[in-house]
C-alpha cells in the first residue's frame, strides 16, 4: 500500500576519490487501496493556561481604560478583542463543528501551568457539548508554564487510545521543568506520535519546540500578536484557528503512519544524516532503530533525504547499502513492508559522466542546507553580527535560487535588523527558524531566476561540512 521511489543525486562518482557525498532521495506516497482508509483520530490537546495566556492579541474595537492583575501581572481590559485563550477556546469549537471530524474521532483536553491535569479525557466527537464545555472551562486557570508535566499526562492520555494519535501542544511560555519536555519528547517519539506545536508571541523556547517536533516527526507553528503585523510565514493570532483546523486536515490525510526504516551498509559506508524535506522539514533521530520516519499522507509524496558519505572505489558498479521499510495503515488495521531496495552506484574516471546531477535531488539538499544555515545565523548574531548577516546572505540567495518567496522577505526582515541594531528581533529569528522548516517547495526550477542553477562540488561539501 506504499509506494516507494530512490532516487540518487548522481548515477557516477569519481573512482578512487575519498570522501565523496551521495545524497539520496527516498520518497513514499500512499497507494489507492490505502488512500480510501482514513484512520480514526484520537488528538490530545495540550493547552498551555498560565496567566499570560489573558494577553490579548488582535485589535481591540473599545478600550476601557481598566486593568486586571493575574498572577502578578497587569492586563488591559478592552472589548471587542480576544486574547490567547479566547482563541483557543474558538479554535476548539471549529474543530468540533467541521467536517473533517468524524464522530468516532476522539478528543482529550489537558491543561498545564503549575499543575497538569485531565481537563476532558478521551472523549467521542460526537459529543460535542461536552468538549465544548470542557474547552471553556480553560480560561478558569492561571499559574506558571509546567509544559513537561502537561506533556506526560497528554501521553498517558495517548496510550490508552489506538487508530493514528497526535499530540497538539500550544504555549506561549518558556518551560519550568525541561528535563520533564525531554522525557516526554522521547516517550512520544518510541510511541510512533508526533506533536504539531504551537508557540504564541516571542516568549517560548524555539530551540526546544521544534526539538520536540524533530524528535517526533511533528510541526512547528510561530503565532505573533495582529498588533505586531506579522512577517509570512509566522501567522496572525487571529489565524490560529484557521491552522489547528487545517492540522485536524492533515491528521486525516495520513493514511500511513509509523514508517520505520532499516539501512544496512557496506564496508566504510556511512550513513550521516535523514532529514525529511517535504512536505515540511525535520531531522531523523538515527540513534533509533529502526529509524522513524512518521506518517505520510495521501495526494502528494514525502520526501527525504538520506546523506551517505563513500570511500575511495576502484572504476566499478557497487552496491552500497540496502534499506527496508515497514509501515501501518491505521485505517485497514494493517502493517506492511516494503522488499529489501539496493542503492546502487557506478564509480568512474569519466569527469563527463560524474558531472550528471540530478536537479531535483539537489532542490531537496538545498532547502535542507537552508535550515542550517538559519539555524547558524541566528547563532552567530549573538556574537558576531557580521558574520551572521555573511551567512544570511547566503542563506537569501538560496531562497532566491529555489523561488522561495515567503522566506526571501523573512531573511531581507533579519538583514535590515542585523545592519541597523546589530541584532535580530527575537520575533524575527523565530519566524525565519520556523520558516526553514515549514516553508519548504516542491521543484519548480522554472519558479525563478537562476531556479535550476546547482551548487559545485567544492560549494556541496560546504554546505553539508564535509
Amino acid at each position: 500500500m506504499l509506494e516507494t521511489r530512490l532516487q540518487p543525486h548522481r548515477e557516477y562518482l569519481m573512482a578512487n576519490m575519498a570522501g565523496q557525498k551521495m545524497f539520496l532521495a527516498l520518497k513514499v506516497q500512499p497507494q489507492a487501496e490505502a488512500v480510501g482508509a482514513r484512520p480514526q483520530l484520537a488528538i490530545a490537546f495540550v493547552v498551555d493556561t498560565s496567566g499570560s495566556m489573558r494577553e490579548v492579541v488582535t485589535q481591540p474595537t473599545h478600550r476601557t481604560g481598566q486593568n486586571v492583575r493575574i498572577d502578578g501581572k497587569d492586563y488591559e481590559v478592552v472589548r471587542g478583542a480576544r486574547s490567547k485563550m479566547d482563541l483557543v477556546v474558538e479554535a476548539l469549537q471549529n474543530l468540533l463543528n467541521s467536517r473533517q471530524l468524524q464522530p468516532t474521532d476522539r478528543l482529550a483536553l489537558v491543561k498545564f501551568d503549575d499543575y497538569a491535569g485531565v481537563v476532558q479525557p478521551f472523549t467521542d466527537a460526537a459529543s460535542k457539548a461536552r468538549l465544548i464545555a470542557a474547552a471553556e472551562q480553560l480560561t478558569q486557570f492561571s499559574g506558571g508554564t509546567h509544559m513537561g508535566a502537561g506533556m506526560l499526562e497528554g501521553m498517558k492520555q495517548l496510550n490508552k487510545e489506538s487508530g493514528s494519535r497526535r499530540m497538539l501542544l500550544l504555549t506561549d511560555g518558556q518551560a519550568f521543568d525541561e528535563p520533564l519536555v525531554e522525557q516526554a519528547a522521547q516517550q512520544l517519539a518510541e510511541a510512533h506520535i508526533p506533536v504539531t506545536a504551537i508557540g504564541v508571541g516571542d516568549d517560548w523556547n524555539d530551540d526546544l519546540l521544534t526539538s520536540i517536533t524533530d524528535r517526533t516527526q511533528g510541526k512547528p507553528f510561530h503565532i505573533v500578536p495582529d498588533t505586531q503585523n506579522p512577517l509570512p510565514p509566522s501567522l496572525r493570532a487571529s489565524e490560529l484557528p484557521q491552522a489547528i483546523l487545517g492540522e485536524l486536515e492533515n491528521a486525516a490525510n495520513e493514511v500511513i503512519t509509523n514508517i520505520a526504516l532499516a539501512v544496512k551498509t557496506v564496508r566504510d559506508v556511512t550513513l550521516e544524516r535523514v532529514t525529511r524535506v517535504y512536505p515540511t522539514q525535520s531531522e531523523v533521530d538515527l540513534r533509533s532503530q529502526p529509524h522513524p520516519l512518521g506518517n505520510a499522507a495521501k495526494g502528494d509524496w514525502t520526501v527525504f533525504i538520506l546523506e551517505f558519505t563513500l570511500p575511495a572505489r576502484p572504476a566499478s558498479r557497487i552496491r552500497l547499502a540496502q534499506m527496508g521499510l515497514t509501515y501501518e495503515v491505521p485505517g485497514k488495521g494493517y502493517r506492511g513492508e516494503v522488499p529489501p531496495m539496493d542503492i546502487v552506484v557506478e564509480f568512474t574516471t569519466d569527469e563527463t559522466l560524474t558531472a550528471r546531477i540530478d536537479p531535483q535531488v539537489m532542490h531537496w539538499v538545498q532547502q535542507r542546507n537552508l535550515e542550517m544555515l538559519v539555524k547558524q545565523a541566528t547563532q552567530e548574531a549573538r556574537t558576531d553580527p557580521a558574520k551572521a548577516a555573511r551567512t544570511l546572505e547566503l542563506a537569501r540567495n538560496l531562497t532566491v535560487k529555489l523561488g522561495n518567496t515567503a522566506m526571501t522577505r523573512a531573511l531581507d526582515q533579519a538583514v535590515g535588523e542585523l545592519k541597523s541594531s546589530k541584532t535580530i528581533r527575537i520575533g524575527t529569528a523565530k519566524t525565519i527558524k520556523i520558516g526553514a522548516k515549514t516553508q519548504v517547495l516542491k521543484h519548480q526550477p522554472e519558479a525563478a531566476p537562476g531556479g535550476g542553477d546547482l551548487p559545485s562540488d567544492e560549494e556541496i561539501r560546504k554546505m553539508t561540512g564535509a
